[in-house]
């Protein structure tokens, strides 16, 4: 089978180079045709991607299809240290607050912030298992989703995952979450057991905890109103 003809790469420059859209005064199209030039496996990549097309031999829509590729992965990669800049931020604002401060934080998170508590709490944890070394900054993924993801690999998984070459940072959360379902240990119990039975009462559980914690905050809330108004009375 013969084998799709491929552009050149002085074709592609030079229809980058007369690409007015490309023309910007930052710069961007010598940037991007510069990161063109160096990656031949992202050649091969299209070559797959549109195989029993005519987009091989287009130069045109070759070099557009290059130029947006290295524009997404350049505001990807601006994404990933945005949330993670978010996150240390968060961790920070912990240390700085009580627990009773740090719970009516966490209360108002979406009053405060443009997410909620549980975005806020994923990014916290993806910001502190890239600062552990759990996840390496320059294999930490685009997206916080998936990122997230890679934070809830217990140790075993996490080691099956650095073998399969799973910790970079265009895995996707797919991947993560097949490796999560296929390495899964289930805990052995004797006897008959229903599964639903046990997920009813898992509900119940993290519903009762949210509960708890929600009559903590406001214990603590009035505790702090009542210091407030006692004083030094209060030892």
């Amino acid at each position: 089978m013969s084998k799709t003809h491929r552009v050149s790469r002085t074709s592609i420059m030079s229809v980058m180079e007369e690409d007015d859209s490309l023309s910007v005064s930052d710069n961007r199209a010598e940037m991007l045709i510069e990161r063109v030039v160096i990656d031949d496996n992202v050649m091969t990549t299209i070559e797959d991607v549109f195989a029993g097309t005519s987009v091989i031999s287009d130069t045109e829509k070759v070099s557009r299809i290059l130029a947006v590729r290295a524009e997404v992965n350049q505001n990807w990669s601006q994404a990933r240290d945005s949330f993670l800049a978010i996150g240390r931020a968060l961790l920070d604002l912990e240390n700085v607050l009580s627990k009773a401060e740090y719970i009516k934080l966490r209360q108002g998170s979406d009053r405060l912030f443009p997410f909620s508590d549980a975005t806020a709490t994923q990014l916290r944890r993806i910001a502190k298992a890239v600062s552990d070394g759990v996840i390496p900054l320059d294999a930490c993924p685009g997206s916080y989703g998936t990122a997230y993801q890679i934070t809830l690999l217990n140790e075993h998984q996490l080691r099956v995952a650095k073998e399969r070459g799973l910790i970079r940072p265009d895995v996707t959360r797919r991947e993560i979450a097949s490796l999560r379902k296929e390495t899964v240990i289930k805990p052995e119990i004797s006897g008959r057991v229903d599964v639903n039975v046990l997920k009813e009462e898992y509900r119940k559980l993290l519903r009762h905890r949210e509960k708890l914690e929600s009559e903590m905050a406001a214990v603590d809330s009035k505790i702090q109103d009542i210091k407030g108004l006692l004083g030094d009375l209060v030892e």
